[in-house]
């Protein structure tokens, strides 16, 4: 991750409101699509990459079982403590390691299935990270991976002219929103895991609809639990109040709205 986004994480309020707020919303539903497309066998080892507080390791050690043996990486320490917390007693042990995705101190041909869910457009150099994700892997090992790509999203749009218009200093703020939508081209995605050394490497568009028991519900969760700079306190209220208004037209029953990834799909070939 950028060293500004990295920092933001690095407060423990947030990675807290990470795993309360927005990954059963919005990371959970998209952990059990990205496993279930590898089809994680009895007995295999997994990566997670960026696991944050850990959904998808703990969905892949499920599926791999006691056998297999999962292991969870981040450079965030709040994030992994939590992540720990979480950890399910049935299925494969899971272990967790703080590490910088660019160099993780893993071993070489190590892994059968890498994941790396919403972490790549965060990395200062995506190719690098790439080449050390397939360094670590096996040969025939296969990397599923997500970007979000699609950044008019009417659950995430509203956030960009609502920071623009009340904020002071509304930049480091536009730039995060920016940022989780930086690798929306699927022909820069294919590239990237191609020039890695990755083969077989398909991009898919998928949507997903993200649901809410209110509008006001994940607004707040998006302020609270994503890692924007610190916002004055009436400053926070009127972007809350203008986003939370903006989103009207995605409530019924709650709210319901679409949001979109590059899903990419690749094999580990050859020594």
């Amino acid at each position: 991750m950028t060293t500004r986004i990295e920092a933001a994480w690095e407060k423990s309020t947030t990675a807290e409101n990470y795993e309360r707020h927005l990954v059963p919303v919005l990371f959970e539903p998209w952990a059990r699509t990205l496993v279930d497309l590898v089809g994680p066998r009895p007995g295999e080892r997994v990566l997670d990459l960026a696991c944050g507080t850990g959904v998808v390791a703990r969905k892949a050690a499920a599926a791999v079982g006691p056998t297999g043996r999962v292991t969870g990486v981040d450079l965030n320490e709040d994030m992994l403590t939590l992540a720990r917390r979480h950890t399910p007693s049935g299925g494969a042990p899971i272990t967790w390691k703080q590490a910088d995705a660019l160099d993780t101190g893993l071993p070489g041909d190590a892994f059968d299935i890498a994941f790396c869910q919403q972490g790549l457009q965060f990395f200062p150099d995506r190719l690098l990270a790439l080449r050390e994700l397939r360094r670590v892997m096996a040969p025939g090992g296969r990397v599923a991976l997500s970007v979000w790509c699609d950044d008019r999203s009417p659950g995430f749009h509203p956030f960009e002219s609502a920071f623009e218009e009340t904020l002071t200093t509304p930049g480091p703020a536009v730039r995060f929103l920016h940022a989780i939508f930086d690798l929306a081209d699927p022909a820069e995605l294919h590239r990237l895991l191609t020039e890695a050394g990755f083969t077989d490497v398909r991009v898919t568009r998928v949507t997903r609809t993200v649901r809410c028991t209110s509008a006001h519900a994940w607004v707040e969760a998006f302020l609270d639990a994503a890692p924007l700079p610190s916002i004055p306190g009436p400053e926070r209220d009127t972007v809350a109040s203008k986003v939370t208004g903006r989103l009207t037209p995605c409530v019924a029953n709650g709210l319901a709205f679409p949001v979109a990834a590059n899903v990419a799909l690749a094999e580990r070939r050859g020594s």
